[in-house]
């Protein structure tokens, strides 16, 4: 009877044992990777979202403004937001222009700060050259009522404090 002699053995099993256990780890690392940057850009995609919900509240505020307000000559003093169509444009990538601009008066949760807007008068439809534009004739004859118009830009904040959104639109209003 031949019994196995245990001398004559070369560790085959083990080599292969730990090649399968390589692989794995291996396939482990790069599954890890992919969820964490997958978790990255989610969180990302969810701060843009907020950013630009904030960023929309401040418009419809602003443009709340324009219509609660009863005078054109209002919108004068920079120190709390408000532009003549004279002065100059402040710059908006500046974070201490938007210190002394308007807080909307919403309550947005899971953002940094409170949407703020900033509104500039541009002047009477027959003043400016942006109210020159028409299109499709919309506009283009009024009589008897005087169109002001506005330019309002809005900041907006996610809940990192890390992106900022900004919108500008044009409203007119009769006054």
């Amino acid at each position: 009877m031949n019994t196995p002699s245990y001398n004559q053995q070369s560790g085959m099993a083990l080599i292969i044992s730990l090649i399968i256990l390589i692989s794995m780890t291996i396939l482990g690392v790069a599954s890890m990777q992919a969820t964490r940057t997958e978790v990255s850009m989610a969180g990302n995609q969810r701060e843009a979202g907020l950013s630009f919900n904030a960023t929309e509240a401040g418009l419809s505020a602003a443009e709340r403004y324009i219509e609660d307000s009863i005078s054109k000559t209002a919108y004068n003093d920079p120190a709390i937001g408000l532009y003549d169509r004279l002065e100059t444009d402040p710059d908006y990538g500046d974070s201490t222009v938007w210190d002394a601009s308007q807080i909307a008066t919403t309550t947005l949760p899971f953002v940094t700060e409170q949407p703020r807007f900033i509104i500039k008068y541009l002047g009477d439809r027959s003043q400016n050259e942006v109210a020159a534009v028409n299109i499709g004739g919309y506009g283009s004859s009024q009589p008897g009522k005087t169109v002001s118009n506005f330019r309002v830009t809005s900041r907006g904040v996610g809940q990192t404090a890390n992106s900022f959104r900004f919108i500008q639109s044009y409203y007119g209003k009769e006054f």
